[in-house]
């Protein structure tokens, strides 16, 4: 484990296909359905090939996690071996401010060996968000959550894609490996919006 904090005792746990998660969800996590439905739904993903979670701990409980996917086999990625989907990433209220969600990213993309040959694609809807908790109105937010994506070397992607054309708060993002062929990056773009490229 990794610790995020010496003075809150925060720690960083990696968990990967075929694993267990060995610690209940904190009261605040909510953002994705209750506690005991997000712990069932991440034991679940754990026993889904390609799976892996990173958890934030305090005092044998999950106050923050964020998971690292395979697409769907019904979304255009699953065409590529090599793109992953980053899931969920939520830390619970009462750890916010602490740098956790930060720590968090850079631990899942360090963790993950193949990273510098995945492309991970994330993608942000307003109505995820926990805007009643955060004092942020909907476009502070996406502001404050694209700076914490840049931060873990993702960039903005323009996919044609119904739901980020939804709202104007919308928004996706990349991150390319370093080992990324450029042949891969074409095929990749071209998936993400043919219109453009």
């Amino acid at each position: 484990m990794l610790m995020v904090s010496e003075s809150t005792n925060i720690e960083l746990l990696s968990l990967f296909s075929a694993q267990q998660l060995l610690y209940p969800l904190h009261s605040g996590l909510t953002c994705f359905g209750g506690p005991d439905e997000q712990y069932s739904r991440l034991q679940g993903l754990l026993a889904e090939p390609y799976t892996q979670v990173c958890i934030a701990i305090h005092e044998e409980e999950v106050i923050g996690y964020a998971t690292l996917l395979s697409p769907e086999p019904v979304e255009r990625w699953s065409l590529l071996s090599y793109v992953r989907v980053m899931g969920v990433l939520e830390v619970s209220p009462p750890y916010r401010g602490q740098q956790i969600a930060r720590s968090i990213l850079q631990r899942l993309f360090r963790d993950d060996e193949d990273i510098e040959r995945r492309i991970v694609l994330a993608f942000e809807y307003y109505w995820h968000w926990d805007l009643k908790n955060s004092g942020l109105d909907v476009y502070e937010y996406k502001s404050m959550l694209k700076q914490l994506l840049m931060s873990s070397g993702m960039e903005e992607v323009y996919p044609d894609d119904p739901d980020i054309h939804a709202h104007a708060a919308n928004f996706a993002m990349a991150r390319i490996g370093r080992e990324i062929s450029t042949e891969q990056m074409q095929r990749f773009f071209y998936m993400v919006n043919p219109r453009i490229w």
